[in-house]
């Protein structure tokens, strides 16, 4: 394997600032840069080589659904496209475009995603979120170019001795909107002053779970004890259509929170209800890849 694709591999299993959306973008890049790199002389070895490459990307972070569904559509695309291709020049060329096509797939979802979230925050609202995603970062900053005036509380959500909600307001700070940090522990104190809870997804469940980085399951359960609506902002390619995680089998430094603590998940589609999430998953798990 070329040493710049393990160091991009690599790079994506030791990420622990960016997001799902952001590391599957770079996942997919990785396989586009894999491409370009490779070496083989016939088509049956390079699928052969591609296909390592998307078991280890799709393994490098298996708390984010995402990664694996943009490379099992990448991969599916480029094998069905094998079957009638007679060059290896040809296909190399079409993965290379299919890979573009995602990216821009992803970025697009995701804008999307962030659109819908900004229109749940009004005037006055006080918005209290948990560790880090660009996604909710995207939604305040929309929220405050639309001309709501709002204030965010975010918790710390320490991990080994980074501050992740630190990050969230270092890169609002950049775009004028107020941003209160409180210390995890005092998630419980400061919900009652919250009118609505936002955070990002790593992946959702086939059993209906969110996953998250800390403490979105100490953030969901006070906001619902407080009666305080809780919404979780994701792509439909984090869903967990094909199965890929196991109960219990989340990374360290991410949570499981149940969809009972969830009021709206909101994806590029708009915002579905938890019931609703469920049930397009099974129906998309019936369609043929």
């Amino acid at each position: 394997m070329n040493t710049e694709v393990i160091e991009s591999i690599n790079g994506i299993r030791g990420d622990r600032v960016h997001g799902a959306g952001w590391l599957s973008r770079k996942a997919i890049n990785t396989l586009s840069l894999a491409i370009s790199k490779s070496q083989c002389d016939s088509i049956a070895d390079f699928l052969d080589e591609v296909r390592a490459i998307a078991a280890e990307l799709m393994n490098a972070r298996p708390s984010m659904i995402s990664i694996a569904n943009y490379i099992d559509q990448f991969l599916n695309s480029i094998v069905r496209k094998s079957r009638s291709e007679r060059e290896l020049s040809s296909l190399k060329s079409f993965a290379q475009i299919e890979s573009e096509k995602l990216i821009k797939l992803s970025s697009e979802a995701s804008l999307k995603v962030a659109v819908y979230g900004s229109e749940i925050i009004k005037d006055m609202d006080v918005i209290i979120t948990c560790s880090y995603s660009s996604t909710v970062c995207e939604v305040f900053k929309l929220a405050n170019w639309k001309g709501a005036k709002f204030q965010v509380i975010a918790a710390e959500s320490r991990f080994k001795g980074r501050a992740f909600g630190e990050i969230t307001k270092e890169h609002l700070d950049q775009h004028q909107v107020s941003v209160e940090i409180i210390p995890d522990d005092d998630i419980d104190l400061h919900m009652s002053r919250a009118k609505v809870a936002v955070v990002g997804a790593d992946s959702i469940l086939t059993y209906g779970s969110l996953i998250n980085g800390v403490p979105t399951y100490k953030l969901a359960r006070a906001a619902s004890e407080t009666k305080v609506a809780f919404y979780t902002l994701c792509e439909t390619a984090k869903f967990d259509v094909k199965g890929y995680m196991t109960e219990g089998a989340t990374e360290p430094g991410f949570d499981e929170t149940p969809f009972s603590l969830v009021t709206g998940i909101i994806t590029e589609r708009g915002i579905m209800e938890p019931s609703r999430v469920l049930a397009h998953i099974e129906k998309m798990r019936h369609i043929p890849p």
